[in-house]
């Protein structure tokens, strides 16, 4: 007997833990007095979010069973999302890089980061739930 329960958006508890957890980040770096490293972390937190739920959004409506088929709609979808994400992605970077210092950089990466290691510790829950 297993306790998971398949919603219809399977990834909106990870975008919800990831906005907690980044939260209480954001607030432990205020209460350090790391003024510094908030906008940066922020910046890397949301555009993981933002392009974790664009690449669910896009494959939810143009990836399942039935549509893969419509090959037209597929490749609009999927090259209009790639013209508008590669080139924000490349513009938060460089600015990211030219802007800010050392350490401004890898606030920015922590906070793209959180995303990415709640997936991986969501997956070892999950699958250490399966195994019994």
């Amino acid at each position: 007997m297993t306790l998971r329960v398949e919603s219809e958006n399977p990834d909106r508890p990870i975008a919800i833990y990831t906005a907690a957890l980044g939260f209480v980040i954001i607030n432990v770096l205020i209460g350090y007095r790391l003024n510094w490293a908030v906008w940066p972390f922020v910046t890397g937190l949301v555009l993981a979010e933002a392009l974790w739920i664009g690449n669910s959004l896009i494959i939810r409506k143009y990836l399942t069973a039935e549509k893969i088929n419509e090959s037209n709609a597929q490749k609009r979808a999927l090259s209009v999302f790639a013209l508008v994400k590669y080139p924000l992605v490349a513009v938060c970077i460089w600015a990211s890089v030219r802007l800010g210092d050392t350490r401004q950089l890898m606030s920015f990466v922590a906070g793209y980061l959180v995303l990415q290691i709640v997936v991986v510790v969501r997956m070892v829950g999950q699958s250490a739930t399966q195994i019994r």
